[in-house]
């Protein structure tokens, strides 16, 4: 039912479970162990957890934080990005200031095998060490800067898909950034059933107490739009009053379900944070976080009843975590709101994953062109940059230059061989990361990415880890703030937009 963007109708089925990363279900009485130091908090201040329900996430407060580091901004030219400076200064006092932003992402398709016990490999390319697994073997990410590690990025964000087991995978990345003195965990979040779509993301500690309105949501794309193992996961949070919003998808496999991977697409953006009916001018804000597992999203409860003025209210979802849709559908799903898009209501959207299309083409013609470095020719056949062309999907995404071989199908413990088995898959590019910036909005990416490339040292899969690393800069009259060598209360800080 999903197809291009503007299209009439939009059908959503039954949603899929979410469950908050790294906590497990308690025994009454029992104490929850904190696995992150960080507590992701909702848009109201509040937790995601509900006493009142013995199957909801437990969140832990988190451990103190120390007060941030001064943080430089630096002035730089004004942009012409149809932001309204001159409201924001008459309503401030001050004129925007700016910081540059280094958004980082990862997207791997573990193929249900054990991550490595060394992550090292996987964020080497961001370290400037190459993308080769010799390059880096023997060296430690501590080792790097005069007083320690010489942080990479601003925000890591790591989307995994077929994942495995993932204890100690948080640690692992924690270890390979240099410790977590630098960085924190700031919030996971995994699909039910299965947890096979997984995502993970850190922030450089001292901006931590700068974030707010932490959400969390999943939208499922599988059999029926039930089953976890095709569809994505999202996380979105605040910094310095932009809206930052991370998806992280598997769409549809097979070189000749292009269409299907569309809908996937499209299903995925106009679903994902969709604001609850009565949310203030469609505002994002207004979504919660988590919604509880189990929960049927799929119904709507009678009207409530009449008030005062003899009105019925609208109707109230049964799950109050989901977004509510404005009319049944006698196919089982709930028509969506038709004006709702996660790819343009973010200030900045980045959109990760094993998007699954492929090199179109036969393996010995593909063979050819690599083996005589033709990955131009290839690059015209990419299914994606197709569809993206003809504006089926992904329409006004950006994406880095392609100018590292194919992640996909590679036989297992190597990094240039492809597959070898009987099927013969053609080598193509199914890892990929896109971003895009709200017209006026707060975050500008004219620089692009100065980081998009494989990482050759993670072999345990069959499939390579694409790493992108995305310039951008925040505009925002509070950073101006920072200036003073203040620093947000922590009373504040579901409500601050004053960060870099």
């Amino acid at each position: 039912m999903e197809g291009p963007e503007g299209s009439s109708q939009a059908l959503a089925g039954p949603s899929a479970v979410l469950r908050a990363r790294n906590t497990k279900p308690t025994e009454p009485g029992a104490q929850p162990k904190a696995v992150s130091p960080v507590k992701a908090w909702d848009s109201d201040g509040s937790s995601g957890s509900s006493e009142n329900d013995p199957g909801a996430a437990t969140v832990v407060p988190f451990d103190p934080v120390p007060p941030p580091r001064l943080l430089s901004v630096r002035s730089r030219a004004p942009a012409t990005d149809g932001y309204n400076y001159d409201d924001a200064a008459s309503t401030s006092g001050r004129k925007p200031a700016q910081k540059e932003l280094r958004v980082c992402a990862v997207t791997w398709n573990m193929c249900g095998r054990k991550f490595p016990s060394n992550l090292e490999p996987m964020l080497a390319p961001l370290f400037g060490r190459g993308d080769d697994g010799d390059v880096v073997r023997g060296w430690s990410a501590a080792d790097d800067g005069e007083d320690g590690i010489d942080t990479p990025c601003d925000i890591l964000v790591v989307g995994v898909q077929e994942a495995a087991a993932m204890d100690g995978f948080v640690e692992g990345i924690l270890s390979a950034l240099g410790g977590d003195d630098e960085f924190v965990h700031l919030a996971g979040v995994s699909l039910e059933p299965g947890g096979w779509i997984q995502m993970e993301v850190f922030l450089r500690r001292e901006l931590l107490p700068l974030v707010s309105d932490m959400r969390r949501d999943a939208v499922s794309c599988g059999i029926g739009n039930v089953f976890g193992n095709k569809g994505s996961v999202g996380v979105a949070f605040t910094c310095a009053g932009a809206e930052l919003c991370f998806l992280n998808a598997h769409l549809a496999a097979h070189t000749e379900k292009v269409k299907q991977r569309n809908a996937d697409y499209h299903r995925i953006v106009r679903t994902m944070f969709a604001p609850r009916v009565g949310s203030q001018n469609g505002n994002i804000s207004s979504s919660n976080a988590v919604r509880k597992p189990k929960a049927k999203a799929n119904a709507v409860a009678p009207a409530d009843a009449p008030d005062e003025t003899g009105a019925l209210k609208p109707h109230t979802p049964i799950d109050p975590h989901r977004p509510t849709p404005e009319t049944p559908s006698r196919f089982g799903g709930l028509l969506k709101r038709r004006a709702w898009t996660a790819a343009e209501r973010f200030d900045m959207c980045v959109f990760m994953g094993d998007l699954n299309y492929r090199v179109e083409g036969n393996r010995r013609a593909v063979d050819v062109l690599l083996e005589n470095d033709m990955m131009d020719v290839m690059l015209s056949n990419d299914q994606l940059g197709i569809e993206k062309a003809a504006g089926r999907a992904f329409s006004g995404w950006s994406e880095a230059e392609l100018k590292f071989p194919p992640t996909y199908k590679l036989n297992r413990g190597t990094a240039d061989v492809y597959d070898t088995s009987a099927k013969q898959r053609v080598p193509s590019w199914t890892d990929r990361v896109l971003w895009r910036t709200k017209t006026g909005g707060k975050v500008q990416c004219n620089d692009g990415a100065d980081v998009y490339t494989s990482a050759k040292g993670i072999r345990t899969s069959d499939h390579l880890p694409v790493v992108a690393r995305i310039k951008t800069t925040i505009f925002d009259a509070n950073l101006a703030a920072i200036r003073g060598g203040g620093h947000p209360s922590t009373g504040s800080r579901s409500r601050l937009c004053s960060v870099m």
